[in-house]
């Protein structure tokens, strides 16, 4: 299979368990967005995919379980977006894009070829105006988009992103997915947190939906983020609506 395939995957800080039996499937060309509360194990989650924590159960990326994988080799299959990043030096844009090629470089200097790839890479996301610009000088959207640029030069072939739309205005939340839609049809599986349903309804394939520790709900958007689903994860009653095979979520509070 190529994509992310999770089996009874379980994580706990001492004693206190923050999820536990997480089973899912992301094959490649699909968006997977998890969804929860604060505090439900979403961070966690895309931690435990990146490897930065340790959990119990396996993780398969493109038929490799990645226990196995050294990290010169799980960092060519995966690109990581943090939710957060405050840029300490004024780096140029390019040279900030290109050091996400250090997987392939090695010690070694970028090539001419590396610069052309960087980039390409800034010019499919619509940055190469920004190419030389002081990476301490972006705004919020363009930082994300930079990083999202930075993780995709990896060539990954499994891209995961921390909450990409938080703190970002509505057009740059609108940007940011896009961009990640577009990303998708290109044959790298997506897997990202995500706050608002809504914008999980629009620009998923699939969603995981998780609290208290466990899943809710897998699978197709329809499915899964039901008025009951939400009701159980987040404590208030929504109404849901839906245009063009599209699903809405709003608040009953009236």
């Amino acid at each position: 299979m190529s994509g992310v395939k999770v089996r009874n995957l379980r994580f706990s800080y001492g004693e206190r368990v923050v999820f536990e039996n997480l089973s899912f499937e992301v094959e490649e060309g699909e968006i997977l967005t998890v969804l929860g509360p604060n505090g439900s194990g979403k961070t966690t989650l895309i931690k435990c995919l990146n490897r930065l924590l340790r959990p119990t159960g396996t993780v398969f990326i493109d038929s490799f379980e990645v226990t196995r994988l050294n990290e010169k080799e799980f960092a060519k299959l995966v690109g990581y977006v943090p939710q957060a990043h405050s840029p300490a030096f004024p780096y140029r844009v390019v040279d900030v894009v290109l050091s996400g090629r250090t997987p392939h470089l090695g010690f070694s200097m970028p090539t001419k070829d590396d610069y052309e790839l960087a980039y390409e890479v800034l010019d499919k996301l619509g940055l190469s105006n920004l190419a030389n610009k002081p990476y301490t000088q972006l705004s919020g959207g363009e930082l994300r988009l930079v990083l999202i640029a930075r993780a995709l030069i990896q060539q990954p072939r499994i891209l995961l992103l921390d909450e990409p739309t938080s703190h970002l205005d509505l057009k740059n939340k609108i940007v940011v997915l896009k961009v990640l839609k577009e990303i998708a049809k290109d044959g790298i599986a997506v897997v990202m947190s995500e706050h608002d349903p809504n914008l999980a309804s629009i620009f998923s394939d699939k969603v995981l939906l998780m609290c208290k520790g466990g899943i809710v709900g897998y699978g197709d958007v329809r499915d899964v983020l039901t008025a009951e689903n939400l009701k159980r994860v987040y404590g208030v009653d929504v109404k849901i609506f839906e245009n063009n095979g599209r699903r809405y979520v709003f608040p009953d509070i009236l």
